[in-house]
């Protein structure tokens, strides 16, 4: 049986090394060179503008400014905090500081799920007069204050 997988491996390897002999392949270094000397250098935030202001990303955004653009959704800010308000989630989402998650679960859900239910309350109210503006972006720890 040994005997019997040397050769195997024996004609494996042959065969391999026939195959690489004929490199279809041919990489030409100066077309590459010239390729990088030619190009134009890019940031992310011309890419982003670019989707943006040619609608392939959001079509209907072509004629609204940045601010309108981050503006939270007020009843994706109420849901998020019906279903994990005691994390916090719901202030990330509408653009608080990143550690408010942690204050909110070290607190053990907001001062023992006080501060959400208050929150949950304020976002009820704001959905329905669709007006959230003063609690995005704020990062007191009462966002109502």
């Amino acid at each position: 049986m040994k005997k019997f997988i040397l050769l195997f491996a024996t004609v494996f390897a042959f065969a391999f090394n026939a195959m690489a002999d004929t490199d279809p392949y041919v990489v030409d270094d100066n077309a590459i060179d010239q390729l990088f000397a030619e190009a134009t250098e890019v940031s992310l935030s011309d890419i982003n503008d670019g989707f943006i202001n040619s609608g392939i990303l959001m079509p209907d955004a072509q004629n609204t400014n940045q601010a309108e653009l981050k503006q939270a959704n007020p009843w994706g800010a109420w849901a998020i905090c019906w279903f994990v308000g005691g994390f916090g989630i719901h202030r990330h989402y509408m653009g608080t500081k990143s550690s408010m998650w942690a204050i909110y679960t070290f607190t053990c859900g907001g001062i023992f799920g006080i501060v959400p239910v208050v929150d949950w309350i304020v976002l009820l109210v704001g959905a329905i007069k669709d007006d959230i503006r003063d609690y995005c972006n704020n990062d007191q720890f009462f966002m109502w204050l």
